[in-house]
């Protein structure tokens, strides 16, 4: 479904094309099926089922088409996926372990695959305007949430529903609206009122949602958007409103939660190195890997290599509920992705999985400057792949449906051009 001169038309598509369109979509979708229609929470599975079928149908195809674009993630994921199995076998409990541990974790990497795939140019910027429109029905429903039927802090997660965290998948769409709109302000192809309406209303959402860490967030994409693009007197200018506007936020927080939403130096200090997070026996958010090094991990393999992909997670399944995790839930660790990533593949399997990010980073950067791919899709992807090994540390929401947003912006740059460039970027590999 696309626009062409304010008409809408549907392209024909093939099966793993329609999927991709639907893992995309699903995050926006979840919380009306669960909140609203009250499915249950199965109905997430869905998207299980469709990168599936999709990969199916992607292998079942007469010829290959990993385009040298995304071969180097192809490969990466493949490398990723064999130590972990490796690993896994070292520490063998059970095959449902693994199972569910590559579930929790590899069904992001082929989803950025498929979106690296059958998304082209064209779907792309459909999608990016989606999320635009969204952003604004985000807006009114939060505020709705807020004002009428008082939710705030973890519960406060506008379209994506009312339960505790979700306001995690708004700080990732947040991260991508707000990124894709300054740096077409800084392009000048976005107007002043439409951008700062944008960051204005992100901060007062992120306020009573008391997301704390997208004033962090906020000012470090102004940051970085400032040095990848050329300098222009609407640069300064979004820099000095950008400025009032957090200032006029951070004072909305600081009303509405008392000191509990007072930023300042000292906090974000007490945040980075506090020991615990909820209670007196749990992590802290950036103190997890050496408090897990110390205390649990205590051999220099368990340290290195970790105790199997799989073997620390939890479920609501049975089967997949592992006796690590009822030994030690009290620790919280699965609120960390870091923390369940280093537990379960050591330091080798934390390092290469920030990896990944890094590896948009620098790809995206290298077809940006080559202008080999859309210079706003890499800009995009340069800016999510920060924020996303920033994620990875301060909680798990890219192990939840959540990280299909982030992983979609990260493959805007390495998916296919529109039909007219199709034979120069989709290269057969």
């Amino acid at each position: 479904m696309n626009f062409n001169n304010g008409i809408l038309y549907i392209k024909r598509r093939s099966v793993p094309e329609w999927l991709t369109g639907f893992i995309f979509a699903f995050p926006f979708m979840m919380a009306f099926f669960t909140d609203f229609l009250n499915v249950p929470g199965l109905v997430k599975y869905l998207v299980d089922a469709a990168y599936v079928i999709a990969v199916l149908f992607w292998v079942a195809q007469k010829r290959n088409i990993l385009s040298k674009k995304i071969m180097p993630f192809f490969l990466y994921t493949i490398i990723f996926f064999l130590y972990t199995m490796i690993v896994h076998l070292f520490n063998f409990q059970s095959p449902f372990y693994f199972l569910w541990g590559f579930r929790n974790n590899f069904r992001f990497f082929i989803s950025f695959l498929l979106f690296a795939t059958f998304f082209d140019e064209e779907d792309l910027i459909f999608c990016l305007r989606i999320t635009d429109v969204l952003f604004w029905i985000n807006a009114a429903v939060s505020i709705f949430q807020f004002v009428i039927l008082k939710y705030e802090q973890d519960f406060l997660g506008g379209i994506f529903g009312t339960e505790k965290g979700g306001n995690a998948f708004t700080l990732i769409f947040f991260s991508i609206v707000i990124s894709k709109s300054i740096l077409l302000f800084m392009s000048k192809k976005e107007s002043a009122v439409l951008c700062f309406s944008k960051c204005g209303m992100s901060l007062v959402v992120a306020a009573m949602a008391e997301l704390k860490i997208f004033f962090i967030i906020f000012p470090l994409i102004l940051v970085i958007s400032a040095f990848i693009t050329s300098f222009s007197f609407r640069k300064l200018m979004l820099m000095l409103v950008s400025t009032v506007m957090v200032i006029f936020a951070s004072m909305l927080l600081t009303t509405i939660f008392k000191d509990e939403g007072m930023l300042s130096v000292d906090r974000l200090v007490e945040m980075i190195t506090a020991s615990n997070y909820a209670t007196t026996e749990d992590l802290g958010r950036f103190t997890a890997i050496p408090t897990i090094s110390n205390n649990i991990l205590t051999k220099p393999w368990e340290k290195v290599f970790g105790l199997g992909l799989g073997n620390c997670d939890t479920s609501a399944f049975a089967i997949c509920n592992t006796p690590f995790y009822q030994s030690h839930s009290y620790l919280h660790y699965e609120w960390f992705s870091s923390a369940i990533m280093f537990l379960e593949n050591g330091y080798i399997g934390l390092v290469t999985y920030i990896g990944f990010f890094v590896l948009c980073f620098l790809l995206a950067r290298k077809h940006t400057k080559n202008k080999t791919s859309n210079e706003l899709f890499g800009r995009i992807s340069m800016l999510i792949s920060i924020i996303c090994v920033i994620m990875v540390f301060y909680n798990s929401a890219l192990r939840t449906e959540a990280a299909y947003m982030a992983y979609f912006a990260l493959a805007l740059p390495f998916a296919p051009n529109s039909d007219l460039s199709k034979d120069r970027d989709y290269e057969t590999a």
